[in-house]
């Protein structure tokens, strides 16, 4: 048995796509690099609106240049815009695009545009009647598509990541706050047993179990100790683990990053408003280390509209503008691959 999946056309790696950002994008433009005869890591950007064509493309390279094991890039354009004059939407971009790319040795080795209503090339040459437009279902309807969604994969249908507001008991903030204080004095031995069961756990975590962790999240110290515990649970504490929270050096067991991802998601509902940004954190931080930087950036900034200036979103934030592309994602020996 193998994880890995196979795309034999268009339509498979654009169902792909949405699988590995959690949700259809609008108004961007997403880049796959390929390793050969695999794909690598995505990168999604806002279609570009002020960067001149230049200043775009040498950007995007950029960033793309930090997979080093990458042979040559994918393009998919998610616009509704027309273009005037143009074979094309955002003509001049892509043009500059294939250049820098080229010059870089990672050649722009194929691109779509998706739009609202259908798909199609987007470097063919129209007069080679290859640009015929084609229907939305053949990506919904691919193999690869349906391999995923096999394997338990789901993604938002519109942009952006919600999470429906706190139903649970109103006494839940009094409890997390007294629990709070209790966890300041405390040593991190207790709350580290509690995650690593939850971690192993193969019921939801629920009730008074779920408060407490989501109380244990609220303390930096214990917050950070939860956090490099899902990469090494043996360490005792956070310190010293910069190279970790960086993605650097590592090899993540992604079936235990899967399983702390689905508990902070249970952890997410039994947390009143203003008491999520933790686990949001948490979220967005293994997304990077997956490679999905799109998600990453959008748990962070949810962490930050539920605790504003809640400090550890802003850095890792910050992080991601410098390293868009996680050392764990760059790397086929490290990057994530989704479990059967």
């Amino acid at each position: 048995m193998t994880d890995s999946v196979r795309a034999t056309g268009p339509a498979d790696v654009l169902s792909y796509i949405p699988h590995t950002l959690g949700n259809v994008p609008r108004e961007s433009f997403v880049f796959l690099t390929v390793q050969g005869n695999r794909l690598g890591a995505t990168l999604r950007v806002d279609a570009p609106t002020a960067a001149t064509p230049g200043m775009f493309a040498h950007t995007i390279g950029g960033f793309l240049e930090a997979d080093k094991a990458a042979t040559s890039v994918l393009l998919a354009v998610y616009t509704d815009l027309t273009a005037e004059d143009a074979p094309r939407p955002f003509h001049d971009y892509i043009e500059a695009l294939i250049e820098v790319l080229e010059a870089a040795g990672t050649p722009l080795k194929d691109g779509w545009l998706v739009t609202s209503t259908h798909w199609q090339d987007l470097l063919c040459d129209s007069e080679a009647g290859c640009c015929e437009p084609q229907p939305l279902d053949a990506i919904t309807d691919s193999a690869l598509n349906a391999e995923m969604v096999f394997r338990g994969s789901a993604y938002n249908a519109g942009p952006g990541t919600t999470y429906a507001p706190y139903a649970g008991p109103a006494e839940a903030t009094e409890w997390i706050q007294s629990m709070y204080g209790h966890l300041l004095a405390e040593d991190l031995s207790a709350p580290r047993a509690q995650w690593a069961a939850a971690l192993e756990a193969s019921e939801p975590l629920t009730g008074m179990k779920a408060v407490e962790l989501v109380a244990a999240f609220q303390a930096p110290a214990v917050r950070d100790a939860l956090l490099v515990n899902i990469i090494d649970p043996d360490l005792p504490d956070a310190e010293d683990s910069g190279a970790l929270l960086l993605g650097s050096g590592i090899a993540p067991d992604w079936t235990l990053v899967d399983k702390a991802q689905a508990v902070a998601r249970e952890l997410i509902t039994a947390a009143p408003a203003g008491y999520r940004a933790p686990l949001l954190t948490l979220i967005g931080w293994t997304d990077y280390l997956k490679g999905r930087a799109s998600s990453a950036g959008e748990h962070f900034t949810l962490a930050q509209a539920d605790a504003p200036g809640y400090r550890l979103a802003e850095l890792l934030e910050q992080m991601m503008v410098l390293r868009p592309i996680a050392d764990t994602a760059k790397n086929p020996a490290t990057a994530y691959k989704r479990e059967r």
